[in-house]
C-alpha cells in the first residue's frame, strides 16, 4: 500500500515539476529600444520573478504582428495573447474608448485624470464583454496635426490628405462632411505613405512623431490640444483565467506601476520630443486668439456629427458631467 501510495506522490510531484509555463506573446506597435518597449520587457522580466517562471512574456514589437486590427484578429484565434494597444486598436473593442475622442474636449491633465477615473470600469467591463482583461489604461499624450504645410486653422485642412486608420471608413465619411480628405492606411505604412506622398497631415502624439521619423515629412506641429492619445495592456481572458489568482493579484500590481512608470515619463518628455524635433527644422504654429476661437466655432460646428458618428451620446454626457464636477 505504501509502495502504491508512493508511487503516486511522485506521479503528481513529477506533474507540477514538468508542468508548462503560460506563454504570453504580446504584441505592439512601439519599436525596440524605445522606453515603452523597455517597460513591457521589465514588466515581462518582473512577472516572470514572481511567478517563479510559471508566467513568461514575449515581447513582439516593430508592428511584426501588423496594423493593431490584425493583433486583435491573431488574439481572438490564440496566435496572440496580449497586446500593448492604443485608443485605435481599443476603439475596436469598445466604443467607450471614444470618450478621449472628443475635439478639443481636454484642456489639461486634470481633465484626462477626471474622465479616466469616470469611464476605467465602463473601459474595463467593455473590454472584458470582447474577451480581454484590461491591466492598465495610460494617456500616451496630446494629440496634434502634424503636416507637410502648416495649419493654423480648419481651413488649412481643406486641401490636406490626412491620414486614418486602414479599414476605417466611417472616419473618411466623417471628415468628408468637415470637407476633409481622409486617406485610409496601415498604421505600419504611415512612413513610406508620407515619402510617397499618398499623405501629408497627421493626427498624433509628439512623441511618436518624433520616434518613428514621421516629423521630417510633417515639419509642422499646430500647438492645439486635439485629442488624447491613450494606451493600454490587455489579455486574452482565456488566457488570463489560466494563471493562479494569487499571480494575477501580483501580475495586476506590476502592470499597473509600469503604467504609472510610462505615463509619468510620457508626460515629462513630449515636451523634450517637441524641443528636439524644432531643432531639426520642425515648426510649432501657436494659434492667436482670433484662431482660437475659429477652432472652438469649428468644434461647435461638428459635434453633433461626433455624436451621431463616434461618440456615442451617454458617453459623451458622462464625459461632459465628469469635466464640470
Amino acid at each position: 500500500m505504501n509502495f502504491i501510495k508512493n508511487i503516486l506522490i511522485i506521479i503528481l510531484l513529477s506533474g507540477t515539476l514538468l508542468s508548462k509555463p503560460i506563454i504570453i506573446k504580446l504584441a505592439t506597435l512601439a519599436p525596440e529600444g524605445t522606453e515603452y518597449y523597455n517597460l513591457l520587457l521589465e514588466m515581462g522580466q518582473r512577472w516572470q520573478e514572481e511567478t517563479n517562471g510559471e508566467v513568461i512574456l514575449r515581447i513582439y514589437p516593430n508592428g511584426v504582428v501588423g496594423r493593431e486590427s490584425d493583433t486583435i484578429r491573431k488574439m481572438r484565434i490564440g496566435q496572440i495573447q496580449a497586446s500593448a494597444m492604443s485608443s485605435i486598436g481599443l476603439s475596436e473593442l469598445t466604443d467607450q474608448i471614444q470618450a478621449f475622442t472628443i475635439p478639443m474636449g481636454f484642456k489639461d491633465y486634470d481633465d484626462v485624470e477626471k474622465v479616466k477615473n469616470a469611464m476605467f470600469d465602463d473601459i474595463s467591463d467593455g473590454l472584458s464583454e470582447s474577451g480581454f482583461k484590461l491591466l492598465f489604461l495610460v494617456d500616451i499624450g496630446w494629440v496634434h496635426w502634424f503636416s507637410a504645410n502648416e495649419v493654423a486653422v480648419p481651413e488649412d485642412l481643406r486641401n490636406a490628405k490626412i491620414y486614418t486608420t486602414a479599414g476605417d471608413y466611417v472616419t473618411v465619411e466623417l471628415f468628408k462632411e468637415f470637407g476633409f480628405n481622409a486617406i485610409p492606411v496601415s498604421e505600419t505604412d504611415i512612413l513610406t505613405s508620407l515619402q510617397t506622398g499618398m499623405i501629408n497631415t497627421v493626427q498624433t502624439v509628439p512623441i511618436l512623431s518624433l520616434s518613428s521619423g514621421w516629423f521630417a515629412l510633417m515639419p509642422n506641429m499646430l500647438d492645439l490640444k486635439w485629442a488624447v492619445f491613450i494606451g493600454a495592456v490587455i489579455v486574452d481572458e482565456r488566457v488570463w483565467s489560466k494563471i493562479r489568482p494569487e499571480h494575477q493579484k501580483v501580475m495586476m500590481e506590476i502592470a499597473y506601476e509600469i503604467g504609472g512608470k510610462y505615463q509619468e515619463s510620457g508626460r515629462n518628455t513630449e515636451a523634450q520630443a517637441i524641443e528636439t524635433m524644432k531643432e531639426y527644422g520642425m515648426k510649432v504654429k501657436t494659434p492667436t486668439t482670433e484662431e482660437l476661437k475659429v477652432w472652438e466655432e469649428f468644434k461647435e460646428e461638428i459635434m453633433p456629427d461626433v455624436i451621431e458618428t463616434y461618440v456615442p451620446e451617454e458617453i459623451y454626457e458622462k464625459v461632459t458631467s465628469a469635466l464640470n464636477e
